[in-house]
């Protein structure tokens, strides 16, 4: 994964006030703004080694890992990542999430937008994560 793409906390991400990612079109994370940190696994930071299942908790990427697991195949968030880095926008696609938070998984709903996005010639997709409320 290129952790050079862009720090933590970029001038590009900061003005979305949603948490919001960019992503290589292998779901790997190279950037995340402020309120992504509250979807994050606690123990992740930046720079980024991981795709964005394991640093966001996934229950579906814990085993195998992110893209790995035999229900990737169907991920929403994994799928949005990959049209957007093609060229192809997705709007608010209403998505629910396991992720495990202290050893226990949580369900969390929230609407997942990817648009395309360049930077020095790499194809990215700029993932947004709203709202991200946690359902019991």
């Amino acid at each position: 994964m290129d952790q050079a793409v862009e720090p933590l906390g970029s001038p590009l991400l900061e003005g979305i006030t949603v948490p919001a990612f960019l992503c290589q079109v292998d779901a790997g994370v190279v950037a995340a703004n402020g309120p992504a940190g509250a979807l994050l696994a606690p123990w992740a930071h930046a720079p980024f080694h991981h795709p964005a299942g394991e640093l966001l908790g996934c229950l579906n990427a814990r085993d195998a890992g992110c893209g790995l697991g035999p229900r990737c195949a169907q991920c929403p968030v994994r799928a949005a990542i990959r049209r957007a880095a093609a060229g192809e926008p997705v709007t608010r696609v209403p998505v629910a999430m396991e992720l495990v938070r202290d050893g226990v998984p949580r369900r969390v709903e929230l609407r997942v937008t990817a648009v395309p996005a360049d930077l020095a010639g790499q194809r990215l997709a700029l993932l947004t994560l709203e709202p991200a409320e946690w359902v019991a």
